[in-house]
């Protein structure tokens, strides 16, 4: 088991934000990236189209015999995870938004959540809110879909000026905040550009706590891959030419392979 691989899944190329962490601090890992492009976008979804979405995705990736499957969306892992897990042998990692570090860091007591819209309105988000942030603590969300087609299709690598107009207005003035989440998985590729515009603000990646739990799971059941040097499958279940292209402009040359299934 140690050897089998960790699979790693999204609507897109959001995933890639995990992937890349999970190399630098596992390089031993074998991976799986499956992009479910045929079923993006995630964050606009219902809760119930997103269930059977999510489950069937796992019940298809099964057939990899991994040994952790990371659900590498926030809308997913805030909404139906929790119900899936009881569905499956594999264990599963989802990603959700690094409150506690926020809670930790914030001076101001008023910190930001930037996720899909679907996110945005769960019960499930406000809950987590809820259970886990202090009273005196003041929270705003941000509905933040309309930058992810943007991010998906490479018009933040071609095109800054329309993605800062885009986060100007969804952001707006925040000098009362100093801590705001990325709650998609998405939103890291352009973390660049929100430090410039908001400079005063910390910006938190989801990746690194997703990691760190991974880490402590993998020791915790003696599941490290021995072997050196990892390697790593890409799996696109739509529109492989174009994901492709997007993934060659951030720097990954492995081989894509398309992938067709339905439920």
């Amino acid at each position: 088991m140690s050897s089998s691989p960790i699979v790693v899944f999204d609507s897109g190329i959001g995933s890639m934000s995990v992937i890349r962490e999970l190399k630098r601090e596992l390089p031993n890992e074998n991976l799986i990236y499956f992009a479910d492009k045929a079923n993006f976008p995630y964050g606009k979804k219902s809760q119930n189209d997103l269930f059977k979405i999510v489950h069937n995705t796992i019940k298809y990736l099964e057939r990899f015999h991994p040994k952790l499957i990371i659900i590498a969306s926030n809308t997913p892992s805030i909404q139906v995870i929790d119900k899936i897990k009881s569905l499956t042998n594999i264990p599963l990692v989802g990603v959700k938004p690094p409150i506690n570090k926020a809670i930790k860091i914030t001076k101001k007591n008023h910190i930001g959540i930037m996720a899909t819209e679907s996110s945005i309105n769960s019960k499930e988000l406000d809950k987590l809110i809820k259970s886990e942030i202090p009273q005196d603590i003041f929270v705003s969300k941000y509905n933040s879909s309309s930058l992810i087609p943007l991010i998906e299709d490479g018009t933040f690598l071609r095109n800054r000026k329309k993605i800062e107009l885009l986060i100007i207005q969804i952001l707006g003035n925040i000098d009362n905040i100093d801590v705001i989440t990325l709650s998609s998985t998405h939103l890291p590729f352009i973390i660049d550009q929100l430090n410039q515009l908001y400079p005063h603000v910390k910006f938190l990646d989801p990746a690194e706590s997703i990691v760190k739990d991974v880490k402590k799971f993998l020791i915790y059941n003696n599941l490290n891959n021995k072997i050196k040097n990892g390697k790593m499958r890409i799996l696109v279940s739509d529109n492989k030419k174009r994901f492709q292209e997007i993934l060659r402009q951030i720097g990954r040359k492995e081989k894509i392979e398309e992938v067709f299934w339905s439920f």
